[in-house]
């Protein structure tokens, strides 16, 4: 079985609404129009005979009947009696209804065959001449006539506004799914070629459907740029892998085919051992780096005293003693922030065994921390080699390194360090950048929201 489309859908719901709005409105106006007409009987009946009597009066002891007297109107029966029930004129559709009792003033029913009629009388008195009675005489059901019509006219009013209100729902629907059907062709598009650059047409009226396509967009650029750092992050991962792998495939053919001693062999086993450490080194550095991007590593934020952390973080690395370098510390004390102790540590780690990678011999290092405005700042400087101003931008991106072919014969970095901790500062609500001259050292400043 077909299933039915949201216009379908919305159409048949509008209908059934239309329906059973226009079933109460005829319902409706048939109470109100039969009550309306009941109404308007009576009020007519009354009107006629009290305006009859003021054309009856005696002149010169006749009886004197104007001309403006009518005996019949809108299915009124006009008939006058002398004080004894004697007939003077007029007649009533029944006999019976001419011989009903007197009551003066009052409307009274009275059923003859299936029909019901309406009887009024009024007594006119006058000095020194007889009374005369003036009756009138209706059929109930003659105001079901007007309230027929107009039935007959709802009944067909109604049926044709359900029609019209349909085809007119069913457009309205249309035309405003009609970003929804753009949304999904989009989406079928880039699923069967694969181009996350296709974006969804929009609109400037600023609704819903035109929100929920902005919202789209705004995921495909996020889905482009990831699946293009993925591509990226692959190929460079592969790249990093490939070289330590080649060299341990040819250390082992070297020591198969040409190793003439131990020496030889320790040496070619030497190389496998540290090709073996980058590796590992590598792959701890990505499974770190994936389990902080896809926020599996389990974070644990309390407020710390981040100054007593500084200092004794740059007291463990001032043990490197690499290239003679030397560290110093410029820290505010008592500054405190929420922050988790194992990730803020590593950060600062990264920074500073960056700085002493890429320092002068009998160089210098200088981490500060300070409170300024309403937040807090981080600092590590050294006076090493520098960045040039075309690479400074990219120095964020994994596996990007400044100095390639001095780092990767000398193994001294993998190109994640400043990565990880743009995404740890990040995860601080922090933002970092870098000031940098080459040939005269470089300064990565981090700035933190107190909170």
């Amino acid at each position: 079985m077909r299933k039915l489309t949201i216009k379908l859908k919305i159409t048949l719901w509008f209908t059934a609404f239309m329906i059973m709005l226009c079933a109460a409105v005829f319902v409706f106006i048939a109470f109100v129009s039969d009550s309306t007409a009941t109404r308007d009987v009576r009020n007519n009946l009354t009107s006629l005979v009290d305006r009859n009597t003021r054309e009856i009066d005696y002149d010169d002891g006749r009886l004197d009947i104007e001309d403006d007297f009518i005996a019949f109107q809108n299915g009124i029966s006009c008939i006058l009696f002398y004080e004894d029930g004697k007939k003077i004129s007029g007649n009533a559709p029944y006999d019976a209804l001419e011989e009903e009792p007197f009551e003066d003033g009052r409307i009274r029913p009275v059923k003859i065959d299936d029909d019901t009629y309406l009887v009024y009388d009024r007594l006119i008195t006058m000095k020194r001449h007889d009374a005369v009675w003036v009756r009138g005489v209706v059929s109930e059901s003659s105001g079901a006539i007007s309230v027929s019509a107009v039935s007959s006219a709802a009944l067909i009013a109604l049926p044709l506004l359900i029609i019209l209100a349909a085809v007119g729902g069913y457009l309205i629907a249309r035309r405003s799914l009609r970003p929804i059907q753009k949304i999904s062709e989009t989406a079928e598009e880039i699923g069967s070629s694969g181009d996350l650059s296709k974006r969804i047409e929009m609109d400037s009226n600023g609704d819903e459907l035109n929100r929920l396509a902005g919202t789209f967009n705004r995921m495909f650029n996020r889905l482009e740029t990831n699946f293009e750092a993925e591509r990226h992050f692959t190929s460079d991962a592969s790249h990093e892998l490939r070289t330590p792998v080649t060299i341990i495939l040819a250390q082992c053919e070297y020591a198969f085919e040409n190793a003439s001693g131990e020496q030889e062999l320790y040496e070619a086993i030497g190389a496998i051992q540290k090709q073996g450490y980058r590796m590992t080194h590598l792959i701890e550095s990505l499974l770190y780096f994936t389990r902080i991007e896809q926020h599996t590593e389990s974070l644990s934020f309390e407020t710390i005293d981040l100054s007593a952390l500084v200092l004794s973080t740059c007291r463990e690395q001032k043990e490197i003693e690499e290239k003679n370098i030397s560290l110093a510390e410029d820290v505010q004390p008592g500054i405190e922030m929420r922050a988790d102790t194992a990730l803020f540590a590593r950060m600062l780690v990264n920074l500073i065994r960056n700085a002493y990678r890429y320092g002068r011999e009998n160089g210098s290092i200088r981490v500060s921390l300070k409170e300024q405005n309403n937040g807090i700042a981080l600092s590590v400087a050294d006076d090493g080699i520098g960045i040039s101003p075309e690479e400074l931008p990219k120095i964020w991106n994994r596996f990007y390194r400044v100095d390639k072919s001095r780092s990767s014969s000398e193994g001294l970095g993998l190109g994640l360090g400043l990565a990880m901790v743009k995404r740890i500062a990040e995860l601080h609500n922090g933002k970092i950048h870098s000031e940098s001259e080459l040939g005269k050292g470089s300064t990565f400043i981090i700035q933190f929201t107190k909170s």
